[in-house]
């Protein structure tokens, strides 16, 4: 039974205003006490995903026992793990929690176990995952994260210590850069320049995303935009909703210093979490060829998780929101021959010079043959 109420934790654009840090968060874990797999989640994934996180960023997390909600704590961000479950087999007393939690303000994240069949194989039934797991999600206001470990020996499908890891931050630090923003006029100037050129084709870049649904949980949270231009960029700012943006919600970046992972930028909220590696990306095709107008980032719920397309896939992966990560992605292009990649368990990254050619390049992969 749910024991208490909460009204701190849902996600404001001020949130994005400057980089948050470890004060402003606090992480909570239950472990779900019907699963046979409780003790090894805590024990192999929970305690060192926040151990981890500990000793780089100076979070830690308290234990709740099931149906326990945090107590209320205005101004601060809450996280929560739960698991290890199956969503496909979640009961309602499950959902209930969940869903409790989630409308309290808690950002809800849950662990998989899906059982493997006695030759460590996907059970028949779990492709139903691909659209019935992100639907659960948005009924409940949770997100599942996406489990791609398949252990043998426990005979599940889950998740690692270093999903929850990056899941962790990307719900509550987000932002891994340092940034400085400039109020020079000439940089004010510059973005707002930017804007009325790109507007037009922000306009369009929001009608393809509501049309083809480009994200996998959030709007607002998944995916990132850059148009290029020599000796600045004009970047997507975190917290923008992507199928409502304007060029309001676009920053100016001017520079960006790779060895201090620190950028400058000019605009009333922070530029996207995972602007670093495009930054990169941008500068190492302008220095090895030509140099993209337009980067996308975007999600797909088949595309992303589903099983076409494997060939384009990292074959690790990658921890976004780095300068590094850019140079990861290089090679990726590089060594695909391609205009565009998957990254493993995070989404798809195309490179271009026209809204019009990333509209085209949607339509093709979207039409193609669905997975039987």
């Amino acid at each position: 039974m749910v024991t208490a109420a909460l009204t701190s934790g849902n996600a404001q654009a001020s949130d994005y205003c400057r980089k948050r840090g470890p004060a402003e968060v606090r992480c909570f874990y239950v472990i779900n006490p019907r699963s046979p797999h409780g003790g090894w989640a805590l024990r192999e994934v929970v305690r060192p995903a926040f151990r981890a996180l500990r000793a780089e960023y100076g979070l830690t997390a308290e234990p709740l026992a099931f149906g326990e909600m945090p107590s209320p704590r205005p101004g601060l961000i809450t996280y929560l793990v739960y698991g290890p479950t199956d969503p496909l087999g979640m009961g309602e007393d499950e959902k209930a929690y969940l869903a409790a939690l989630a409308a309290a303000g808690v950002r809800t994240n849950v662990l998989s176990a899906y059982e493997l069949t006695a030759d460590g194989q996907d059970r028949p039934g779990y492709e139903l995952a691909r659209t019935a797991v992100p639907e659960l999600c948005d009924e409940l206001d949770v997100n599942a994260i996406y489990p791609d470990e398949l252990d043998r020996r426990r005979g599940i499908r889950t998740n690692t210590w270093q999903d929850v890891y990056v899941n962790v931050i990307g719900e509550t630090i987000r932002v891994k850069y340092t940034p400085t923003r400039s109020l020079e006029p000439a940089d004010t100037a510059m973005r707002e320049r930017l804007g009325a050129g790109h507007a037009g084709e922000i306009a369009q870049l929001a009608r393809v995303h509501r049309e083809h649904r480009l994200w996998q949980r959030k709007p607002w949270t998944d995916g990132s935009i850059l148009f290029a231009h020599d000796g600045h960029w004009f970047v997507s700012q975190t917290f923008t909703d992507k199928t409502l943006m304007t060029a309001a919600d676009f920053d100016l970046v001017t520079s960006y210093d790779e060895g201090r992972r620190a950028l400058t930028y000019a605009g009333p909220r922070l530029p996207s979490s995972d602007a670093p590696e495009y930054l990169v990306l941008s500068t190492l095709l302008s220095a090895h060829g030509r140099r993209p107008r337009l980067i996308v980032h975007f999600h797909h719920r088949e595309l992303t998780r589903g099983s076409r397309y494997r060939e384009l896939v990292t074959a690790d992966i990658v921890e976004c929101g780095r300068f590094e990560a850019g140079r990861r992605f290089f090679a990726e292009l590089r060594a695909k021959s391609t205009e565009w990649f998957i990254i493993r368990e995070h989404g798809m990254v195309w490179t271009g010079d026209s809204v019009a050619e990333f509209e085209q390049f949607v339509r093709r992969v979207l039409d193609h043959r669905r997975d039987g």
